[in-house]
């Protein structure tokens, strides 16, 4: 390892943003403030940074160009993925596209700088209202995303500038950072409202919104950006907290857990950077991925996802703030800047870092997981004769046709690989003793991979720990014995959270030599290279631990994954550690999951609590929708709990009782303020009202524009779980799982009535309540799926767990109506089934087109992940399951009337009887959708029960695309018959009617 300080790279004392390496390795940009308050984009030869040689060479170039184009600081400069184009943004709320000229470069204007590389600006992107903190490309360029602090993300076209694809709301802070996941499904951008939010790119809509690990962050970073894994399973957000301490959290793909963090920094995490490629070591078949962590501790942290322990920690390597860090794309190189305005750069070897995979084993592992990056070839190996030359030619068009289609459409949907079969790991025991001043100290055993055992679909190994069945196998073994506290007798005090401790040497280590706590000042700029073999003899090393967990607290065993909201909301907060108090022993040194939180048992009441009670926190700000006024933020909804709590307890005849502030604010200005006297639990808005829930069973609906009472308080049967306002319409969940709905127009109740049945033995609760079913204002009928009119919506709910079902109740029926199928069906379903389409069909305009498709989006259990645990059954059985799933499907399309959705699982439904080679059953379906045949002796019976049209959709049409199905399979030969019979019949009923 080398590190290095090179001086000249500087923006002339002032403060660098922002660092990003070129593609092709050849040079780097910075950003940061120029002269005069402005901004510079600076271009940089990388040869003298790596090459000792070119740097004392006077003919070499170091500084390529200097842009002072920017009125404002430039907080961010990221190149394209093709390296063609710069994009850098800045202070002056504009984001300028750069890109190299033919013509030489020239001196600066105003100093003695000389270009040897002329670049231009392109085009100019205005649109943000504040600054820019953070820009970031998509994969293949196809798209731009900013972040500014005017709380938006906005998308731009990449090929059509300056257009705008979405602008992205939903935050209430400034939005600090962002990323894309490498497949290109997701966008994560992270602010200072304390969350962290991931975008859907099929529809541009919020996919999860993480709070917890941020409830206790304070805006005291400049930047916040986080950063996926080049394996897309992980994400690592920048500041969060655990028990008090600064930790980077690991967010799991699959569920978006948050149950490990990486913990060590002094300080708030600023910038988290993985090195872009899957990396692997050279004796070693164990793939892993790493990742470069900076802190306002002025410390950068490098780490494995196959270690317990970092690989290197470099201390006061600057002397501010760590405000960006960018990989090489060879995966050897690591650069940071500092707002002291210098810039570090560390250079590893391929035998210390490991080596990347190649392109080729990326895109496959890449189509293993998601089906994004690769297209299934049919095989050549076929014994089967063509026995039609005309099947051949349209099988060449098709194909011809279905390729050129597939770069423009969402074909991943329709490509979906099958699952790997997860890799099973021993079984392991931790051992758990006792401290002498009480504390619990577990000794985690590393897990690991199993080697030498293939399988036909091996489970991708690059995690930070086991996250499949082993982890539930793990047995902790108690210890009943007393041992001492780990406490170090070096002479030099170590901080609170000291690097490189480890828990399971009870001895303490002996000092680093100081060489390795950093730069100090003074130290000339290039070290000597170190030796690669012994890293943990060179450096400080930071350490991944537990929560802390209260000693006397009871321990609940509960399943894998974050707890659900309720959980998180009743947690009982942790009280601060006072100096008086002893100083724990050190946490275990790997990324282990958190432990939920106690459940504290509840006196028994005369109501029966089914649903967690809702709560608040002291303050909160809700986002009032509508259309915005002119360049003025949104409204806001601001609830302040205890706003005046008097010292006398409330449940007192005597003295005043706790007051409870409500207000509508804009830009700081409050338009109307009122107080409630009991705590308010969930509070929701609209455009026109505003409705708040509180403990006192009581529920208060206001006007938004004036803040008067719009009724008096209404008194629910028992404390609300969850509360929705849509439109005019106002739902409440009550702990007893009553669900009640309101129309606030007419000024009468719409439904009342128990749902108990839905949420009992289900996991997750309730996700949302949708009131209204909008899903219905897509059809063409009169009427909805069960006989109610359209105008009769207002009062139709929706109810999506957080299982992944979804109900609507049909009024008729007087029953709820399950959309979709059970998770249990789902797991045993083909995962490429389980797929949904995009909310919109291709060329439909907004409104919504695919209601069911819609409503499962949100429910996020549709997603055909290879890694969800799926139980081992025949395969005679999952065929079945599968087209159990597929028919609930078509019935649940049916009913909601949609004709779209209902095409595409009817042609879900031909793909799979084509893949398994069931001509009776698609002969069954051909043979309805042709109609009867011409000069049959039942002609007159079959026309007469015959409908040409099916939903909104011809027959015949939809039978002539179906047989397209068959061209496109891989078994078409074998079915090249059905094809023919089917298409001669087709094409003489088209010549008959003419």
């Amino acid at each position: 390892m080398q590190l290095l300080k090179p001086a000249w790279v500087n923006h002339e004392g002032k403060a660098i943003f922002s660092v990003d390496l070129h593609p092709d390795g050849s040079r780097f940009a910075t950003g940061g403030q120029g002269q005069d308050s402005s901004g510079r984009v600076v271009v940089w030869n990388l040869k003298p940074v790596v090459h000792e040689k070119y740097e004392e060479d006077e003919k070499v170039p170091k500084l390529l160009c200097q842009l002072d184009q920017h009125l404002g600081c430039v907080n961010s400069v990221r190149w394209s993925c093709s390296g063609r184009f710069l994009a850098s943004a800045g202070d002056d709320k504009v984001i300028i596209i750069w890109q190299q000229s033919s013509y030489g470069g020239g001196a600066v204007f105003g100093s003695n700088v000389v270009n040897v590389e002329s670049w231009r600006s392109v085009a100019t992107l205005r649109g943000h209202e504040g600054d820019i903190l953070d820009v970031a490309w998509s994969p293949n360029d196809v798209w731009l995303a900013s972040a500014s602090i005017d709380n938006n993300v906005i998308i731009w076209n990449a090929a059509k500038w300056p257009e705008q694809v979405r602008v992205l709301r939903g935050h209430t802070g400034l939005v600090k950072g962002v990323t894309w996941d490498p497949v290109g499904r997701y966008l994560t951008s992270q602010a200072d409202d304390k969350s962290l939010r991931i975008w859907r790119t099929t529809d541009w809509t919020t996919e999860e919104t993480l709070i917890e690990p941020f409830t206790e962050c304070g805006g005291t970073t400049t930047v916040l950006r986080p950063s996926w894994s080049p394996d897309g399973q992980y994400l690592v957000s920048a500041h969060a907290m655990n028990n008090g301490g600064p930790t980077a959290q690991i967010i799991d793909r699959d569920s978006w857990n948050t149950d490990k963090d990486f913990v060590g920094h002094r300080k708030p995490i600023t910038c988290v950077r993985f090195n872009p490629n899957i990396l692997k070591k050279a004796d070693k078949s164990v793939q892993y991925c790493c990742v470069a962590i900076g802190s306002r501790d002025r410390s950068v942290s490098i780490w494995f996802t196959s270690l317990k322990r970092p690989l290197v920690v470099v201390h006061d390597i600057f002397d501010d703030s760590v405000l960006d860090l960018s990989w090489s794309s060879c995966g050897r190189y690591l650069m940071g800047v500092s707002k002291d305005g210098t810039l570090a750069f560390i250079n590893f070897s391929h035998h210390e870092i490991g080596f990347p995979l190649s392109e080729d084993e990326t895109n496959a592992l890449h189509l293993k997981l998601y089906g994004k990056s690769a297209h299934t070839s049919v095989s050549a190996a076929n014994p089967t004769i063509i026995e039609n030359p005309e099947l051949l030619r349209l099988r060449e068009e098709e194909c011809a046709r279905a390729k050129a289609a597939s770069a423009t459409s969402n074909s991943e949907l329709n490509q979906r690989p099958t699952p790997p079969t997860p890799q099973r790991a021993p079984i392991n025991k931790q051992i758990e003793t006792r401290t002498a001043d009480g504390k619990r100290r577990i000794t985690p055993m590393f897990i690991p991979p199993i080697e030498g055992v293939e399988t036909p679909n091996k489970s991708y190994e690059a995690s930070f720990s086991s996250s499949q069945q082993e982890r539930s196998r793990i047995v902790v073994e108690r210890v009943d014995e007393v041992v001492e506290p780990n406490v170090s007798t070096s002479s030099r005090p170590l901080p609170n959270a000291a690097f490189g401790h480890s828990p399971s040497k009870p001895a303490a280590q002996p000092p680093l030599p100081a060489e390795f706590n950093g730069v100090a000042p003074g130290l000339p700029a290039r070290f000597g290279k170190s030796d690669s073999e012994k890293p943990s003899d060179q450096v400080n090393i930071i350490q991944v631990k537990r929560k802390q967990e209260e000693p006397h607290q009871p321990v609940v065993k509960r399943k894998r994954g974050r707890p659900p909201l309720y959980d998180r909301s009743s947690a009982p907060q942790v009280t601060p550690r006072t100096p008086t108090e002893p100083t724990p022993p050190p946490p275990a040194p790997a990324p282990v999951s958190r432990q939920p939180p106690p459940t504290v048992a509840q006196p028994v009441a005369a109501t029966l609590v089914v649903l967690p009670e809702a709560s608040m926190s002291k303050a909160t700000r809700i986002q009032v929708p509508g259309e915005r006024s002119g360049d003025a933020p949104p409204p806001l909804l601001v609830v302040e709990n205890d706003y005046r709590t008097t010292s006398t307890s409330t449940t007192s005849s005597l003295g005043p009782p706790s007051l409870h502030r409500v207000s509508r604010t804009q830009v700081n200005t409050a338009s109307w303020t009122t107080f409630l006297t009991s705590r308010i639990t969930a509070a929701a808005a609209s455009s026109t009202t505003a409705a708040l829930t509180c403990q006192d069973k009581s529920l208060h609906v206001l006007d938004i524009i004036t803040g008067e009472m719009l009724l008096p308080p209404l008194q629910l049967p028992s404390r609300a779980s969850q509360l929705f306002l849509h439109g005019g319409s106002l739902a409440v969940l009550t702990t007893d799982a009553t669900l009640t709905i309101w129309d606030l127009t007419k000024r009468k109740r719409v439904l009342a009535e128990s749902i108990r049945h839905l949420v009992e033995g289900r996991s997750g609760g309730v996700k949302c309540v949708k009131v209204g079913l909008d899903v219905e204002e897509g059809n063409n009928d009169n009427k909805n799926g069960d006989g109610c009119s359209n105008s009769e919506n207002n009062g139709t709910p929706v109810l999506l767990l957080s299982s992944g079902e979804a109900f609507v109740r049909c009024k008729d029926l007087g029953a709820w109506l399950l959309l979709g199928d059970t998770a249990s069906v789902r797991r045993a379903v083909q995962p490429e089934y389980t797929l949904l389409p995009p909310c919109h069909a291709p060329g439909q305009v907004q409104e919504v087109s695919r209601p069911l498709a819609s409503l499962l989006h949100q429910t996020a259990a549709y997603s055909g992940s290879s890694r969800v645990t799926r139980p081992v059954i025949s395969e005679d059985a999952r065929r079945s399951l599968t087209e159990v799933f597929i028919n609930r499907m078509l019935t649940s399309a049916r009913y909601l009337k949609s004709s779209q959705d209902y095409k595409f699982w009817l042609k879900r439904k031909i793909q799979f009887f084509i893949k398994e080679g069931l001509e009776k059953k698609l002969r069954e379906i051909f043979d309805d959708l042709l109609g009867p045949r011409q000069g049959s002796s039942v002609e007159n019976s079959e026309t007469k029960c015959w409908m040409p049209k099916i939903m909104e959709f011809d027959k015949k049409s939809l039978l002539e695309e179906f047989l397209r199905e068959i061209l496109l399979a891989k078994n078409s030969l074998q079915l090249q018959r059905l094809y023919s019979e089917y298409k001669e019949q087709l094409d003489s009923t088209a010549v008959d009617m003419i």
